[in-house]
């Protein structure tokens, strides 16, 4: 099946009674977390004061939050500011030539901001001047939870080419391609594991014009609250939750090449990882079951 649902393709290979169990949950979702719905529980929050949300609003953010203490807020699920100011305050496909809000004068957002998250009654408060957007993070959350709940026999969930795959001990294993961001060459084909997560961040998918010259993109660094200007254009992560890949991938484009596999091996040696930088070259973990393009 191949739907359009949270501003991307989705494409499962499952049971067609799951297939739409899916469908209608990544929907729901989109429903309480899209930043480009009035109704919806990030925009009600962003508007500020206190705000009553729904109970997966507070698990999501809250899950979030600890992803932000855990990479010293390399991650930050609090830059919804951020992306408004440089143009990406509209659905992806509406986003035309940026020009972009001056830059406030305090841009660093890899402290935790005073969010106020009332499980108890169920509400949530952010300060003045902090917008939530959990965007890739709850996409890789969702198919996460979607797949947990199913572990059919064998199956696939891809969202925009960051998916959770699973099979038996007798299926053949999946082989999905990676994308390479500057030719029309794929990198390589990965060979998946039994259960398995990948996640893909890049700074060419989500980009736009700025009246300045130049390109933006949605991949933002909290130290400068600016679109990342390392080496990395692109990072893929091969892991065991889909969330927690998203997390990673994101950590690696803005980290660069040099620093970035290092300071993952430190966080989950058990992950593989793949990154093309700004010249196209490719690296990646020795042990990723990747076979290379010819």
């Amino acid at each position: 099946m191949r739907e359009r649902v949270m501003g991307t393709e989705l494409l499962t290979v499952l049971p067609p009674g799951e297939t739409a169990a899916v469908l209608g949950w990544l929907r729901q979702v989109e429903a309480v977390f899209s930043r480009f719905r009035t109704d919806s529980d990030v925009s009600r929050a962003n508007a500020g004061g206190r705000v009553a949300v729904s109970d997966l609003f507070l698990l999501v953010l809250a899950e979030a939050c600890a992803h932000q203490e855990r990479t010293g807020g390399l991650f930050s699920p609090f830059l919804g500011a951020e992306l408004a100011r440089l143009g990406y305050a509209v659905d992806f496909d509406s986003v035309g030539v940026a020009d972009p809000a001056p830059r406030p004068a305090a841009t660093d957002s890899t402290a935790r901001p005073r969010v106020h998250l009332d499980h108890e009654h169920g509400t949530v408060r952010l300060p003045a001047g902090v917008a939530v957007d959990l965007g890739g993070f709850v996409k890789g959350w969702s198919v996460q939870a979607a797949a947990d709940a199913l572990r059919c026999g064998r199956g696939l969930i891809d969202a925009g080419g960051d998916l959770v795959a699973w099979r038996g001990p007798a299926d053949p294993p999946w082989r999905v391609g990676v994308e390479h961001p500057l030719r029309r060459e794929p990198v390589g084909v990965l060979e998946l594991p039994r259960s398995a997560a990948v996640a893909t961040s890049s700074v060419v998918r989500r980009s736009w014009p700025s009246a300045t010259g130049g390109r933006l993109h949605h991949v933002i660094d909290p130290r400068t609250g600016e679109p990342a200007d390392s080496d990395c254009l692109q990072a893929t992560v091969l892991a065991r939750n889909l969330a927690t890949a998203e997390v990673h991938a994101t950590c690696l484009v803005i980290l660069g090449t040099a620093e970035g596999p290092g300071w993952l091996a430190e966080r989950d040696p058990t992950a593989g990882w793949l990154t093309v930088d700004r010249e196209g070259a490719v690296r990646h973990s020795p042990e990723l079951p990747l076979e290379r393009a010819a």
